[in-house]
């Protein structure tokens, strides 16, 4: 199976955060009190450290901070701050009463202890946060000039291959007697792919309606060469419109399709590719009857190689997962195609 690392994510932040408190435990455990009130301190603590983080995270920085509108995030930051320690001194002050059976705190003195180290332990995870993500940012930037680097060259040394191939093919085009249409309309399609390859596949972003019609005429071709013990279908969603996505992201994966489709005599070889989108989100299915061991044998060095560049393309944005059967294959592909 093929996933990306933000599968990972929230796992490794439940580990974080648990960690973090058994830290807490363990440095601020009062000789003087109980370990089980240390727990319910701490806890407490972390519950609204949490809350004021994952919303400086998820909401202050990326519609104030990031936006330059220094003075609101401020404000902002310091109003969910005092909610937070608001909230926290009344959990408190009800677990110290009710739980551990104590005379209740004075809220004078709680609050002002919780209202700093919660805006501390808050400002210290949001500043590790941001560093983490910048030097993140920096990295996939720099990998991201070096294979655009690398694939400007590879695209100049191919480039006067596919040149000579389309003039070759323009050539035949009017060489083939026009009584022969289904001759014609074939080399059609191959030169329009082939136009397709060289001048608009080598640019970042392309509307989803160039993609679709570059992926029609693949499959049309693909058809053509397939007897009738195959069955392609292609399903594409009404709403499959009205945006852009890198080019050449989801051929790989029909092309795997038609490649590893099974050769079965006595039951019938399907290849299945649906396509749809709720926005932000392109999702992209495919699958295909295949033969044990057929698929091993091949294929896998296409779908990491399109990891990689969704990696470099849409960082964090995208999910791709691999399902092996014993007579089927699926891929499944979701993109974010925004960032917001």
């Amino acid at each position: 199976m093929v996933q990306t690392r933000s599968s990972y994510k929230v796992p490794l932040e439940i580990a974080f955060w648990i960690s973090i408190y058994i830290l807490w435990v363990f440095i601020f455990q009062n000789r003087t009190i109980t370990i089980t009130r240390t727990l319910g301190i701490q806890f407490c603590y972390l519950l609204f450290i949490i809350l004021n983080y994952y919303i400086t995270i998820n909401y202050l920085i990326p519609r104030f901070l990031n936006k330059a509108r220094y003075v609101s995030f401020a404000l902002l930051f310091c109003l969910s701050t005092l909610i937070a320690t608001l909230l926290r001194t009344i959990v408190s002050y009800f677990i110290t009463i009710y739980l551990y059976h104590l005379p209740p705190p004075n809220i004078a003195q709680l609050y002002p202890v919780s209202l700093l180290n919660i805006f501390i332990w808050t400002s210290i995870l949001v500043a590790g946060k941001m560093i983490i993500d910048k030097v993140k940012s920096q990295r996939h930037t720099e990998a991201l000039d070096k294979e655009r680097i690398k694939n400007e060259l590879d695209f100049l040394k191919a480039q006067h291959n596919p040149h000579f191939l389309f003039n070759s093919l323009n050539a035949l085009y009017f060489q083939i007697d026009k009584t022969n249409t289904d001759a014609r309309e074939t080399l059609l399609k191959l030169s329009e792919m082939l136009r397709y390859q060289l001048y608009e596949g080598s640019v970042d972003k392309i509307t989803i309606d160039r993609e679709l019609s570059y992926l029609k005429s693949y499959i049309e071709l693909q058809r053509l060469r397939l007897n009738k013990n195959y069955n392609v279908n292609f399903q594409v969603e009404e709403n499959v419109k009205n945006f852009e996505i890198a080019p050449m992201l989801i051929i790989p994966l029909v092309e795997n399709s038609f490649k590893h489709v099974s050769h079965f005599t006595d039951k019938p070889n399907e290849i299945k590719i649906s396509l749809s989108y709720n926005s932000p989100e392109f999702i992209c299915e495919i699958s295909n009857t295949s033969e044990q061991n057929m698929q091993k044998n091949g294929g896998g060095i296409g779908l990491k190689n399109l990891e990689r560049r969704l990696e470099l393309l849409y960082p964090e944005r995208f999910e791709m997962k691999v399902i092996e059967e014993i007579d089927r294959f699926s891929v499944s592909l979701k993109i974010k195609t925004s960032e917001n």
